[in-house]
């Protein structure tokens, strides 16, 4: 079984994916990571020497190798990678995908310290930073909404997360 984690930056994929692989026995894979390490440069440096629209073409590319991969495994996606040229789509043809789905306060909380590695956030004070979320949250909903299972993330520990996650999967 693969199982896709979707959800805006900060919504824990990268953390409560590692939970939910560790509690499967499944192998972990952080697509963003899989990007670095294919390409060995940082996400930031992608965006900064070749811009957003090449960052989405060859974020498509990694997911679909990844799909390929034998096995069961858990992916944590990019927060925008579900939004882009069908990949939700291909998500849910190819395993079940899982929204994370988080209130805007506290995706505002987790990333207004964390900004400088994101650059979609870059130069952004605290009230730009809330406005951005819910510009693109909205924009991004009727993609995260496709997702197979849906679960509210806020205020739960990524190991309740993650059974959870497990429940909910399981009964598919």
């Amino acid at each position: 079984m693969k199982i896709y984690l979707i959800g805006f930056m900060a919504s824990g994929k990268t953390t409560v994916g590692n939970e939910l692989a560790h509690t499967l026995g499944y192998r972990f894979i952080d697509l963003d990571e899989y990007i670095e390490n294919k390409y060995q440069k940082t996400i930031k440096q992608i965006f900064e020497s070749k811009g957003e629209e090449y960052f989405r073409i060859i974020e498509t590319e990694a997911l679909k190798e990844v799909a390929s991969f034998d096995g069961d495994f858990v992916v944590s996606s990019g927060g925008g990678t579900s939004c882009f040229y069908n990949n939700i789509d291909f998500m849910n043809q190819n395993g079940i995908t899982v929204y994370l789905r988080m209130e805007v306060a506290t995706l505002v909380a987790r990333l207004i310290d964390e900004k400088i590695h994101r650059p979609l956030l870059w130069g952004k004070n605290r009230d730009e930073l809330n406005e951005y979320i819910l510009r693109v949250l909205d924009e991004r909903k009727k993609y995260y909404e496709k997702a197979q299972v849906i679960v509210d993330a806020d205020n739960i520990s990524p190991d309740d997360l993650a059974r959870m996650i497990v429940t909910m999967t399981t009964q598919r």
